[in-house]
C-alpha cells in the first residue's frame, strides 16, 4: 500500500480550479491523466473563447419561438465531446426564458443547452402546478435521455455504453473518466449502488431536475437544476489505494442550482397580466351570456310576433266566414221572396195559357 486516502477535500477554489492530488499525480506520472491536478472547471483565463468571444442569444423579434435560444455559446454553435454532428449541435435556451403562450400548448417539449452536461436535452411536460399561487407547468429531464444505448440507441452519439442514468463526460474533460448523473444516481441503473454506500438516499423531491413555466409569458418563476458528478474507479495493481479497491463510479459532488422568482416580480406580474387576463376572461363568459339572453328575447319576441300574426288571420277568416254566412242568409231571403213573386206570375199568365218571360223587377 502506498498509504495514499482515496478521500478528496479542499477549499472551494481548490475543487473548482484545481488542485494537486496523490492519485492525480501517479496516474499523470505514468501518462494516464492529463494533469496531476483534480479540478471540476477549466479555467476560463487560458481559453481565448471565454474572454474574447461572447454567448449570443436570439430576441425572438423575428421569430418568437426562438427567444432566448443560443445562437452560439462562447462563439460556437457546436461542441467537439459528441460523437456525432447532430448530439454536437448547440441549440435551445439556457433555461431562463421560453416561447410564450405555453397555456395553448403544454404538451411541447421545450430545449434547453445545459453547459454542465455539455449538451442540449429537451424537458418534458410532466404535471400543471404553482408556485407562490402563481400557476405554472413543471418540466423535467425524461428518462430516455440518460438512458444507455441499449435501451435508446441515440444515446450511441453520447457514448452511453455502460450504466442507464450516466452521462460519459470523458471526450470533454480531458479523457478524465468523468460521468455525469442525476443526484444520488436518481433513476440511474440500480446497480451503481453495488459498490457504494450513499448517506442520503435518492428522493425525487430533493434531487431531480425540474422548470416551472409561467404558461402565459414563457418565463421560469421557479427551477432547480440538480447534477452529480462522479468518477470512474477501476482497480491498479500499481496503485497501493486501488489496487483492493471494486470498480464504481464515485460520487464526487453535487450541484443544486435554484432560481425562482422574487415577490416583487410575482407582485408584477398578478398586477399587470393575470389579474387583466381573468378580468379578460371573466367579460368573455359575460358578453357570452348577454349574446344567449339577447338570442333567447329575440327568439321569444320573433315567436310571439308569429303567434301574433297567425291570430290575426284566424280572426280575418272566421269574420269573412261570418259574413258570408250572413250574405247567404240575405240571399237566401231575397231568393224566396223572388220565387214567391215568379210564382204568382207564372199562375196568372198559365190562366190564358200562355208563357211569359218576366222579370218580377220590371
Amino acid at each position: 500500500s502506498s498509504g495514499i486516502n482515496a478521500e478528496y477535500g479542499g477549499t472551494v477554489q481548490e475543487i473548482l480550479w484545481g488542485k494537486e492530488d496523490p492519485i492525480m499525480k501517479e496516474l499523470f506520472a505514468l501518462g494516464l491523466a492529463p494533469s496531476p491536478k483534480l479540478a471540476l472547471q477549466v479555467n476560463g483565463s487560458t481559453d481565448a473563447d471565454a474572454l474574447t468571444k461572447p454567448t449570443v442569444v436570439y430576441t425572438g423579434k423575428s421569430d418568437i419561438s426562438q427567444v432566448d435560444g443560443y445562437h452560439s455559446y462562447h462563439g460556437r454553435s457546436s461542441s467537439t465531446c459528441w460523437g456525432s454532428a447532430a448530439a454536437n449541435v448547440i441549440n435551445g435556451s439556457e433555461g431562463t426564458m421560453f416561447e410564450p403562450l405555453f397555456i395553448y400548448n403544454k404538451s411541447r417539449p421545450v430545449t434547453i443547452y445545459n453547459d454542465q452536461l455539455f449538451r442540449s436535452v429537451q424537458l418534458e411536460f410532466v404535471r400543471e402546478s404553482s408556485y407562490k399561487d402563481l400557476p405554472c407547468y413543471v418540466y423535467k429531464i425524461p428518462d430516455w435521455a440518460l438512458q444507455n444505448m441499449q435501451n435508446n440507441p441515440t444515446n450511441e452519439a453520447y457514448y452511453a455504453y455502460i450504466y442507464s442514468g450516466l452521462l460519459n463526460i470523458t471526450q470533454c474533460a480531458q479523457n478524465v473518466p468523468l460521468y455525469l448523473s442525476k443526484s444520488m444516481f436518481l433513476d440511474a441503473d440500480t446497480r451503481l449502488l453495488e459498490n457504494i454506500t450513499l448517506h442520503v438516499a435518492p428522493n425525487r423531491t430533493l434531487h431531480d431536475t425540474y422548470l416551472c413555466i409561467e404558461p402565459y409569458t414563457g418565463a421560469v418563476i421557479d427551477g432547480h437544476k440538480r447534477v452529480q458528478i462522479s468518477v470512474q474507479i477501476e482497480q491498479y495493481p500499481i496503485l497501493g489505494v486501488l489496487n483492493q479497491s471494486h470498480p464504481a463510479f464515485v460520487p464526487l459532488i453535487s450541484v443544486d442550482e435554484h432560481g425562482s422568482i422574487t415577490p416583487h416580480l410575482i407582485s408584477e406580474l398578478r398586477t399587470k397580466l393575470l389579474i387583466p387576463i381573468f378580468i379578460a376572461h371573466i367579460s368573455f363568459y359575460i358578453l357570452i351570456a348577454l349574446g344567449v339572453f339577447v338570442l333567447l328575447v329575440s327568439f321569444a319576441v320573433h315567436v310571439k310576433s308569429v303567434a301574433d300574426k297567425y291570430k290575426v288571420k284566424e280572426d280575418e277568416e272566421v269574420l269573412v266566414h261570418n259574413e258570408a254566412i250572413q250574405a247567404g242568409s240575405a240571399t237566401g231571403a231575397e231568393s224566396s221572396e223572388h220565387s214567391e213573386k215568379s210564382d204568382l206570375y207564372l199562375s196568372f199568365d198559365g190562366r190564358n195559357s200562355r208563357y211569359y218571360d218576366i222579370d218580377p223587377d220590371s
